[in-house]
């Protein structure tokens, strides 16, 4: 007997359709759910479409699991995270940070089924033991998702010394109603935490959630709040800013929501992430606690605000759309000592904040640079407050498209997500297709704003700007077709070969070999037309020579794709 009808999973499965129409049309329901259920669980990460779609392991041999993320510290992991580098040491690594692993499994059905929670158990059981050689796993699990797992592992191991927080979180979404689950899958929910918790060390977290239909709408009616009260001591105002002296209470309340949990998007623009116990965020901790220090705001620089409007009535700002854009490393010190002890007396202390109210965008990436110059501060940091990023923004803007240089901007003012790109991935695009490196596309998401070369051949000022608006098209094109029915794609072949795929459909219309991003002006003013046929043929070339490349024996797809060798093989037999 099938489960009646709620108006939650009534309303869910409308938002459902209506989200799948405008972000991903082309994907079958069953993949589209699996993106829409795994945003809507790490919702409070704020990650974005691409974030969401590299993490999908659906396919065959997935034992159960639709996507797997890792976050260090909060920071989603990669492939060339620093974290995972060879030539990174362990020591370097902050001790006792949050390492967490994400697995979910999404199923349209509407309810939740046990037998997928025994597959599930049985799957987790192999992939979190450590002794379990992961090579001696491809037999029975899908390349993808041994990758994303390893990407866990891996980590766990290297820091093993360093002493991490471990936390597995297994969520099981459906548009199901929770209440009524029978008592087995209940039963069976309880085995999976503890078989994950026997697994991980002592005082690991180990969670398996049951998310239905109310679960995933109250999800989705999620909005991180950007405009908020912040309590002052006193204040002194000039034109639109001012300066106030906030006690460390009256900060944690605007910087935790009302689970004393972190307000993360309140620092999305800010140029670096928390670095931990390392030694400025020791002293700034051992202030706090000393009952015998000077005043806290005498020894620190304070924090920078940026918001569009900030207004007072008695002693509380009211401000809105805000942004704070220095002091990243006193707020999350400031947070950990007060959210371990509420009624510190470190509540009592003040740190100066300053508060600029300004929505001219030029201004703020003035006041993002300067303020981080008091610290050292990798040039690499900064990159999105360049002349060049805000040039590609405006253009992109003008062609109604949102180039979103500052984190979830544009999708945080529910802009077409299908027409927002981020830096990282218009680098990757422009790498693949301007550079022909697919490889370095694939296998180094996250360094192309950290290497000075890379970033410099890639967003330069010489480049026409329709070139970084055709790349970005180009690519989104050839990212829509890959999980079309069209396609006939593995979730392997989306994950690794998207860059490979948009360099072919680049080659072909350019006519030959590119080697820089200014070549590409070529293709502007072609007449060949990039629709689906066009990039089916393209991928019909790119299978081939991919299983002729792999029918070796000597590597996965996986691996080839980060492979300068498979990039070269490919263009060669094009004779490019």
């Amino acid at each position: 007997m099938a489960p009646a009808q709620t108006n939650a999973r009534t309303l869910l499965m409308r938002i459902f359709g209506s989200w799948h129409e405008e972000n991903i049309p082309d994907s079958s329901p069953d993949t589209a759910f699996e993106i829409f259920a795994s945003e809507l669980s790490l919702r409070s990460y704020g990650l974005g479409l691409e974030n969401i779609q590299d993490g999908i392991v659906g396919a065959g041999q997935d034992g159960g699991i639709d996507s797997v993320f890792t976050f260090w510290d909060d920071n989603l992991l990669d492939e060339d995270s620093e974290i995972l580098a060879d030539s990174r040491r362990p020591g370097e690594f902050s001790q006792e940070r949050l390492l967490e692993l994400w697995v979910v499994q999404a199923k349209r059905s509407p309810s939740f089924e046990e037998a997928a929670l025994d597959k599930l158990e049985n799957t987790l059981r192999r992939i979190l033991d450590l002794n379990q050689d992961m090579d001696g796993l491809r037999g029975l699990y899908n390349e993808s998702l041994l990758a994303r797992v390893d990407l866990f592992r891996r980590a766990w191991e290297k820091l093993l010394t360093r002493r991490p927080k471990i936390s597995v979180k297994v969520v099981y979404a459906t548009p199901g109603d929770r209440q009524g689950v029978a008592p087995q899958v209940l039963v069976k929910q309880t085995l999976i935490r503890q078989v994950v918790a026997d697994l991980l060390p002592p005082e690991s977290n180990a969670e398996c959630l049951l998310v239905g239909d109310r679960e995933l709408l109250s999800r989705y009616n999620e909005k991180p709040t950007y405009s908020l009260p912040m309590k002052f001591q006193e204040n002194a105002t000039s034109g639109d800013s001012h300066v106030a002296l906030v006690t460390l209470a009256d900060y944690f309340n605007l910087i935790a929501d009302e689970n004393r949990k972190l307000r993360r998007h309140l620092f999305d623009w800010n140029v670096r992430d928390y670095q931990g116990p390392v030694t400025v965020n020791q002293e700034i901790r051992r202030t706090l606690e000393s009952e015998d220090s000077p005043e806290f705001w005498w020894l620190n620089n304070g924090v920078t605000i940026i918001c569009s409007e900030a207004t007072t009535a008695g002693k509380t700002y009211s401000m809105t759309d805000i942004q704070i854009v220095n002091g990243l490393q006193s707020s999350h010190t400031i947070y950990e000592v007060l959210r371990d002890n509420p009624e510190s007396a470190a509540g009592d202390r003040m740190i100066l904040v300053r508060i600029i109210s300004t929505t001219d965008r030029k201004t703020r990436d003035q006041v993002i640079r300067a303020t981080n110059r008091q610290t050292p501060v990798n040039e690499a940091s900064l990159r999105a407050t360049d002349e060049i990023q805000r040039n590609i923004e405006g253009y992109f803007l003008v062609n109604g498209w949102y180039y979103d240089r500052r984190k979830n901007f544009y999708k945080n003012e529910g802009k077409d997500p299908a027409k927002i790109i981020g830096i990282p991935l218009l680098g990757q695009a422009l790498t693949a297709m301007g550079l022909c490196r697919p490889d370095k596309a694939r296998g180094k998401p996250s360094s192309l704003l950290k290497n000075d070369d890379d970033y410099i051949s890639v967003f330069n000022s010489s480049v026409n700007l329709d070139v970084f608006l055709w790349a970005a098209r180009t690519q989104r094109l050839v990212d829509v077709f890959l999980h079309s029915d069209h396609a006939n794609a593995t979730q392997a072949e989306r994950n690794n070969l998207k860059f490979h795929l948009s360099m072919l459909v680049a080659v072909e219309l350019a006519g030959g070999r590119i080697h820089r991003p200014q070549q590409l002006e070529r293709v502007l003013v072609g007449s060949q037309s990039l629709d689906d046929d066009f990039i089916a043929d393209r991928l019909v070339v790119l299978k081939r020579l991919t299983g002729d490349f792999l029918a070796a024996g000597t590597t996965t797809l996986e691996k080839a794709a980060k492979n300068q060798q498979f990039t070269n093989y490919i263009l060669s037999r094009l004779n490019v």
